[in-house]
């Protein structure tokens, strides 16, 4: 390897924390980091322990998964660690679309990196996300993104009210909730399925096709239409 490829490689590598509440996949995208040449400075399952390894390690960048299970989600993990380590680059790994159909509406912190694991085709596209987080030329304000822009057309209204119906909450709890009146629960739901594209049928109910949405939205998969 010649001196200028030496400096490349160097440049190129970086001190990493991996913060992915699934063991198996930790596993994974931790070796994957090795062999991309990184050094993986802390792994972690949860949001506590992420913070705690962050403080000791001081990583140039973060991985972290948007659903930690119960507890603070990883946009809480990336507002705190932002503020604990100014510097630090954050790539926010998920299935979903857009950080609202967890039910958090803060922007994400400026030049975070949002990627939708299913976009992760190839370990080139990880490799330019983990450089694009740390390169302070490539940050930039973050303002009113949430997410990968699929999802950019809905109000946070409508992202809430979608994640409400899908967690099974009547017309009546929902209108209590958002302090609307239970008729505006129902033209804002008419909306919504327009929004979405969805056709109401006979025998497809309205509430089941927002929730079969919802749940397609998170898990990274297309809107079933028919």
């Amino acid at each position: 390897m010649s001196t200028s490829e030496q400096r490349e490689h160097a440049r190129m590598s970086y001190r990493l924390l991996v913060v992915e509440d699934d063991g198996f996949t930790r596993m994974l995208l931790c070796s994957q980091l090795r062999e991309l040449g990184h050094e993986v400075v802390g792994e972690a399952a949860n949001c506590a322990e992420g913070l705690a390894s962050a403080a000791v390690t001081r990583p140039d960048a973060v991985l972290v998964d948007l659903d930690l299970g119960s507890g603070p989600n990883g946009s809480d993990f990336a507002h705190v660690v932002r503020r604990m380590l100014p510097e630090v680059g954050i790539l926010l790994l998920t299935t979903y679309v857009d950080v609202r159909l967890i039910g958090d509406f803060r922007p994400l912190p400026a030049g975070t990196i949002f990627m939708v694991k299913r976009a992760l085709t190839d370990v080139e596209s990880l490799k330019m996300a983990i450089e694009m987080s740390v390169d302070p030329a490539t940050h930039r304000p973050f303002a009113d993104v949430h997410g990968d822009g699929s999802l950019n057309s809905l109000r946070d209204g409508q992202v809430e009210l979608m994640r409400l119906i899908a967690c099974g909450y009547t017309n009546a709890e929902i209108a209590k909730l958002r302090f609307l009146r239970e008729a505006s629960v129902g033209k804002a739901t008419a909306r919504l399925l327009r929004q979405l594209n969805l056709t109401v049928t006979n025998d497809r109910n309205p509430r089941i096709l927002i929730t079969q949405a919802y749940f397609a939205l998170i898990s990274g998969s297309a809107i079933p239409r028919g």
